[in-house]
């Protein structure tokens, strides 16, 4: 059977553009286009869609509120289609939040990207969407008149980050497709004196590792920030890999920093979480703590390995908590993996090791 894929978008640019590419491949059928998120309720509704791709500016109804209402009512595999200017990277990781499973930069030139140059993306990444079993969601879009990480402030003071305090742990996570809604669970649920620098690579393109790491920032309880080349690790903060740049650790003296490199793509992605574990599972050894998540790819496999080489632990999420059981599928296979555990285990399994 087709994967039967619902178009919502306000530009007919954009709309005709995603019918060229779905008409020609029988594994999809294109139910419907929609120009705005009333009728992309209406539709949902109606068709069965069982992948929804969404604009994020639309009229009448904009994706963000179908989106809620959809994951809400009618939970459907959602794709976002968006920009990489600054508004639309912000509210890609706020639609992420309510449900979406994935996004992609849209196929126009006006927004940089050419049909020729995303239609693999687009195909690869709708195909994955139709595979994964969302659930209802009953976020909303308002927000809570104080975030978690603003209350957390008012009863403590956060731990000195000086230069001094020291890490007896590297933790090295990496995720691919689900990803922003995991890291928002493991970012809130670590505490903010724990002794482990955390190194992330999260599979996002250039321009949306920066809002993703603000918006997690926002949240926790631990500092959270995109990686910057030269960045000093240090405890209780979250290093997150910078888009289109793999992330590696070195040794100067008695000090580890961060690198950014633009060297070619590893398991196909750049960032790549095998480059970052085996980085730190060289530098690290026993020290070294690997997570390996939610996501589609073999990308982490080789890093995992090589944590264990090195006598690190491995940790993986298990099937029923990930959107996608791909990789850290691989990895539990490969034998590499010491605990395999769900999304809400992963910090307790965590700390065990502090």
């Amino acid at each position: 059977m087709p994967i039967k894929v619902l178009v919502v978008d306000d530009s007919l640019l954009v709309r005709t553009v995603m019918t060229r590419v779905l008409e020609t491949l029988p594994e999809f059928e294109l139910v419907g286009t929609a120009s705005n998120g009333k009728e992309a309720l209406e539709m949902t509704a109606r068709l069965c869609p069982d992948v929804i791709t969404m604009d994020i500016e639309m009229p009448e109804m904009n994706g963000l509120e179908a989106l809620a209402l959809i994951m809400n009512q009618m939970p459907t595999p959602v794709v976002i289609m968006s920009s990489h200017s600054k508004p639309d990277t912000d509210l890609t990781i706020q639609a992420l939040e309510l449900g979406a499973v994935d996004f992609i930069t849209k196929p126009h030139p006006i927004f940089s990207r050419k049909i020729v140059e995303v239609s693999d993306e687009i195909i690869m990444k709708l195909k994955t969407a139709s595979l994964i079993e969302v659930k209802r969601n009953h976020i909303g879009l308002s927000h809570p008149p104080d975030d978690t990480r603003q209350i957390w402030k008012k009863f403590t003071s956060p731990p000195s980050r000086s230069a001094n305090r020291t890490f007896k742990r590297v933790i090295s996570i990496g995720v691919s497709t689900g990803g922003p809604t995991a890291l928002r669970t493991i970012s809130q649920a670590l505490p903010p004196d724990i002794e482990a620098a955390i190194l992330v690579v999260q599979h996002m393109p250039v321009g949306f590792t920066k809002a993703l790491a603000d918006r997690l920032n926002g949240i926790s309880r631990v500092d959270v920030k995109e990686a910057e080349d030269g960045d000093p690790i240090c405890p209780g903060r979250i290093f997150l890999a910078r888009g289109g740049y793999h992330l590696c650790v070195e040794k100067n003296s008695n000090h580890h920093f961060l690198r950014l490199n633009r060297r070619k793509r590893v398991s196909f992605f750049r960032p790549s979480i095998d480059v970052l574990m085996q980085s730190t599972a060289e530098l690290f050894a026993q020290n070294n703590i690997g997570v390996i998540m939610t996501g589609m790819s073999a990308d982490g496999v080789e890093g995992v390995k090589a944590i264990k080489k090195n006598r690190g632990i491995v940790i993986a999420q298990d099937e029923k908590t990930s959107a996608i059981f791909g990789m850290n599928k691989l990895a539990i296979q490969s034998g590499m993996v010491d605990h395999v555990v769900p999304l809400d285990r992963i910090v307790p399994t965590l700390l065990r090791y502090m």
